[in-house]
């Protein structure tokens, strides 16, 4: 290869690597602009804002009734409990704890 032949593949490579220096810094900027602006959701919509409202409200009113629910089992377990015997109602506890010890 003669000197100009040289001359003329280093200008080239020169070049090329320029070239992949530019592409390299343009990406790394986009990266960093793209960290510093974080995407942003769109507001939702006024029908999705109602469907959210809605299942708000059921689920608040679904945990209330359970509530109830649970308030009037308790009360009820309550007066059902004074009522029993305490020897009888300790026999039967006794007999089920040495049942389930049992069946290990």
């Amino acid at each position: 290869m003669s000197g100009n032949d040289l001359q003329n593949e280093l200008e080239q490579l020169r070049a090329d690597v320029a070239a992949l220096t530019a592409a390299r810094e343009s990406k790394q900027a986009e990266e960093v602009q793209q960290k510093t602006s974080p995407l942003e959701e769109p507001p939702p919509s006024m029908d999705e804002v109602d469907d959210i409202i809605k299942n708000a409200k059921a689920a608040v009113t679904a945990d209330t009734e359970l509530n109830g629910q649970f308030d009037q089992l308790f009360e009820h377990l309550e007066h059902e409990i004074k009522d029993l015997p305490a020897i009888t109602t300790m026999a039967v506890f006794s007999l089920g704890v040495l049942f389930g010890r049992l069946l290990r």
